[in-house]
């Protein structure tokens, strides 16, 4: 079980993160139906973890809270939801309420990640949990609990529970917070003294870091996966700016798979696009040194102006972010190669194909 800690981890549960807990219960009172936790679609180990936690906390304290997702869990996820729960991935949400007056929607930074929960938590009392260094549901929130320089939303969530209210955790709740961590900062490598200190007091507290690694292990890549990074590869327009390329392609299925291949393959920066019924999504990545010299943010620079350009929604973190737009594929590919190329123009850079 996890225990308060002493006064030397005590120092980072924040003032303002204490206040703001205690308001999100006083929220969850005066709701008066059940309350509706949820996060972003296909939601991956941090936001899964941080959502199943919360409605813990919430249950703790007596309330009706639900977990209802938007299309289900990632493929990393639903790994941690059988090794870590010994579940299958469809039986960890809960049935949502005919009627609820409250949504509390964690590791989410804009409404169109909501997918067709967006219009119900817009229009009820919404409180927000989340990390992302630019986020418009603050802005549209009853209560946000809102820390960039937590680096994943489970960091967060330790301490609301753990250092502010006191709950006791099992060691699933411990390991799945655990996971959404060890994703988030790519296995650390993203960690900041205080999310390495949070990590810590979880393992202290009987959560196996090496049970956590295995169920984030991904199996042999299929087929399919396969098939989708050599279209990503074969489709493929990139430029040279300086020392620095950038890729772009599109492809129907895997992004985020095949932006690491295409990182892997040489280029510093990736877009991928790809169209989803009625909608078209952008996932980019992008490597530690370009971000950091050339002081480009995927989120603020080019997922959130790309989203505000085709009639949608965007952001994410520096080196990871997304945006869901309503335009056709080609427009919305045309309009990110002419944003990026612009953006290095303003750094002194001239974009040149590679042939």
């Amino acid at each position: 079980m996890t225990r308060r800690g002493d006064g030397s981890t005590s120092s980072y549960a924040l003032e303002q993160l204490k206040e703001k807990t205690r308001k999100m219960l006083e929220l969850a009172s005066s709701a008066g139906t059940p309350i509706v936790v949820t996060a972003h679609r296909n939601a991956d180990p941090d936001a899964f973890a941080s959502a199943y936690v919360v409605r813990e906390i919430l249950r703790r304290h007596g309330y009706d809270a639900r977990l209802v997702l938007p299309e289900g869990l990632s493929q990393a996820s639903k790994r941690v939801v059988q090794a870590i729960l010994g579940k299958e991935p469809g039986d960890v949400e809960d049935e949502a309420p005919d009627e609820s007056a409250m949504a509390v929607v964690v590791d989410t930074a804009s409404p169109e990640q909501l997918g067709d929960l967006a219009n119900f938590a817009l229009n009820v009392m919404l409180v927000v949990i989340d990390h992302h260094s630019s986020n418009k549901l603050v802005e549209r929130a009853a209560l946000a609990i809102h820390d960039p320089s937590a680096r994943a939303t489970s960091e967060l969530v330790y301490l609301m529970a753990v250092h502010v209210l006191g709950v006791e955790l099992g060691r699933e709740h411990l390991e799945l917070l655990l996971s959404g961590i060890v994703y988030d900062t790519r296995h650390f490598i993203l960690s900041s003294a205080r999310t390495l200190r949070v990590s810590a007091e979880m393992l202290e507290a009987g959560a196996s870091l090496e049970r956590v690694l295995q169920a984030l292990q991904s199996p042999p890549m299929e087929l399919p996966e396969r098939i989708a990074r050599i279209k990503g590869a074969k489709r493929m327009h990139a430029v040279r700016a300086g020392d620095y390329i950038v890729a772009f392609t599109h492809v129907g299925a895997y992004e985020s798979s095949v932006a690491r291949a295409i990182l892997d393959l040489g280029a510093d920066m990736v877009i991928i696009v790809s169209e989803r019924g009625s909608e078209t999504r952008v996932v980019g990545r992008a490597k530690r040194g370009v971000v950091e010299k050339l002081g480009i943010q995927l989120g603020r620079d080019i997922m959130e102006p790309l989203g505000r350009s085709l009639g949608g929604g965007g952001g994410g973190h520096a080196q990871a972010a997304g945006a869901s737009v309503r335009a056709s594929l080609e427009r919305t590919l045309s309009e990110a190669v002419r944003l990026v190329e612009n953006i290095l123009r303003s750094r002194g850079l001239q974009p040149e194909p590679i042939t």
